[in-house]
C-alpha cells in the first residue's frame, strides 16, 4: 500500500463512527485532513480518543465545524482547503441519515428533504464545487469516495427517502468517474451494510419528537427484509465496525489502486448475497 503522507484529504463527516475510523487511519499514514463536522462533542470524544490511540501520529488536522447542509459553511470548507493548500488530493463524503425507515405514506416532506439533502444533494454540492482543486491532478490522481449503502441497491433495507437517496448517490458516483477519468480523477463508493455506528443517535438528536424506528418500517424492512445479519448462534453481534468501512475507503485511496475507478465496494458482511 502507497502512503498517505502529504496528501490533503477533506473527510466531510468525521466526527464519530466511519468517519472518526477513516481519520483516525488516515493521520496515523501522515495525511494532512480537512476535517468537517456539526457536532463538536462528537469531534472532542474523537480528539481525546486520538490522542491516547495515536499519540505520536504522522498527519495533520485542521477542523472546519459547520453544517453540510449549509451553502454558507460548505463555501468555508472549500475556501479553508483552497487558501491553505490550493489543492485536495482526495475528497471523502462519509456523511449520511436516516430516514427513520418511514414508508412512503409516512413521509412527510421535512423528512424526505432533509435526508434527500444530506444524503446526495450536499454531496453534488461538495463534489462540484472542489472539481477545480480535484481535477488535471499532478501525478496520481485524485479521488472522490462516496459513502453509499446497501440501501442504494434494494428496495427493502430502509424507508423511501434513504432508499432513493442512497440509489441517486450511485448514480452521481457512476456519472463523475465516466466524466472526469480523462481529468485524472477517480470516484468510487464504498456500500456499507448493517454498521455499529452512531447514525441512530444522529437521527434522535435531529428528530427527537419522532420515534426513531417507525414500527410500522422496522416490520417492512427489519423483520421481512432482514436489513442487518443479526445474531450469530451465540449471540455475538454480526454487524460490522466503523474500521472495516475505513479500510475500505483506504484501499479506493491507494494510489497502488490506480485502475479503481467507477466502482462499488459492499461491505456487508453478506447481506446482499441473500
Amino acid at each position: 500500500m502507497s502512503s498517505m503522507k502529504g496528501k490533503v484529504v477533506v473527510l466531510v463527516g468525521c466526527a464519530s463512527g466511519m468517519g472518526a475510523a477513516t481519520l483516525k487511519m488516515l493521520l496515523a499514514d501522515g495525511a494532512t485532513v480537512i476535517g468537517f463536522d456539526n457536532n463538536r462533542d462528537n469531534m472532542a470524544d474523537t480528539l481525546e480518543e486520538i490522542s491516547e490511540e495515536l499519540p505520536e501520529f504522522k498527519g495533520n488536522l485542521e477542523m472546519v465545524y459547520g453544517d453540510v447542509t449549509s451553502s454558507e459553511d460548505r463555501s468555508g470548507l472549500v475556501a479553508a482547503a483552497r487558501e491553505k493548500y490550493g489543492r485536495i488530493d482526495s475528497l471523502l463524503y462519509v456523511a449520511g441519515v436516516l430516514d427513520l425507515m418511514c414508508p412512503a405514506h409516512k413521509t412527510d416532506d421535512a423528512l424526505w428533504q432533509y435526508v434527500m439533502d444530506v444524503n446526495c444533494n450536499d454531496c453534488f454540492y461538495l463534489v462540484r464545487d472542489c472539481l477545480p482543486m480535484l481535477l488535471d491532478h499532478e501525478g496520481p490522481a485524485a479521488n472522490v469516495v462516496i459513502v453509499g449503502s446497501v440501501g442504494g441497491l434494494y428496495g427493502s433495507t430502509a424507508g423511501a427517502a434513504y432508499v432513493t437517496s442512497k440509489h441517486a448517490v450511485l448514480g452521481l458516483a457512476r456519472n463523475l468517474a465516466w466524466s472526469y477519468h480523462w481529468r485524472n480523477l477517480r470516484v468510487n463508493v464504498v456500500n456499507p451494510g448493517a454498521i455499529l455506528s452512531g447514525i441512530l443517535g444522529n437521527a434522535m438528536e435531529k428528530w427527537p419528537d419522532r420515534d426513531v424506528m417507525d414500527s410500522e418500517g422496522n416490520e417492512l424492512y427489519n423483520v421481512r427484509g432482514g436489513v442487518s445479519l443479526g445474531h450469530d448462534a451465540d449471540g455475538n453481534t454480526m454487524m460490522g465496525t466503523p474500521e472495516d468501512i475505513a479500510r475500505a475507503i483506504l484501499f479506493l485511496l491507494d494510489d497502488d489502486n490506480a485502475y479503481v475507478n467507477g466502482a462499488q465496494i459492499t461491505v456487508d458482511g453478506g447481506w446482499t448475497t441473500f
